[in-house]
């Protein structure tokens, strides 16, 4: 044991006499490690894409009132995005009594509908009559200088209503008088398809 110690006595001293610069150089290398190690960490981290959340639009809903010349009027839900082809086509597309070519020349078919939003078709009759529609394809009521009074109208006269014929014409008269026009619908006068076609024709007044 003795003669092993001996033996590495002269390595020693020869590590001891380069102590400082082995100390130095052993520090110098953690360092240029641990800087490596951090470096390759960040560059990795920059290389990562960065996924951004998108709006959810696809499970949001919104409500129409679609009423008019349409087969099946009422108020439905849409997704979010969705333009007024969409509406229409949920609607029943347009029914035989609306005005086509006046549709298709103020309709924007390719239109975002927005929540809320109420649509409206116009007959050949109104327009006929002088039914002003704005170029969005949004109304909202009908001139009153061409409404229809229920309380006072004549036979001949609810009969230019459209879906009104002269059966029906007879029960608005007999069913007299009226406070709103809701009544044609609550005294079951006319029924809910028919009562959109005709709900912005028509006045109490």
């Amino acid at each position: 044991m003795n003669g092993f110690i001996k033996s590495f006595l002269p390595i020693w001293k020869r590590i001891k006499k380069y102590l400082i610069e082995i100390i130095l150089i052993s520090l110098a290398l953690i360092v240029a490690l641990i800087s490596l190690f951090l470096y390759l960490e960040n560059s990795q981290r920059e290389e990562e894409p960065v996924i951004e959340s998108s709006p959810r639009t696809i499970n949001e809903k919104i409500y129409l009132d679609i009423a008019g010349s349409v087969n099946k009027p009422g108020v439905y839900q849409l997704n979010s995005g969705s333009r007024l082809k969409d509406a229409i086509k949920i609607a029943g597309d347009l029914s035989d009594e609306a005005d086509k070519n006046f549709f298709s020349r103020n309709f924007n078919l390719a239109r975002i509908v927005s929540d809320q939003e109420k649509i409206y078709v116009p007959s050949v009759w109104e327009i006929n009559n002088g039914y002003n529609s704005p170029a969005t394809g949004v109304i909202n009521h009908a001139p009153t200088s061409n409404l229809i009074n229920i309380n006072s109208a004549t036979i001949e006269e609810l009969d230019q209503l459209p879906g009104i014929g002269q059966t029906t014409a007879n029960k608005i008269i007999k069913n007299r008088p009226y406070s709103n026009i809701e009544e044609l619908l609550t005294k079951k006068v006319v029924n809910k398809g028919i009562f959109e076609k005709v709900r912005n024709l028509v006045t109490v007044n």
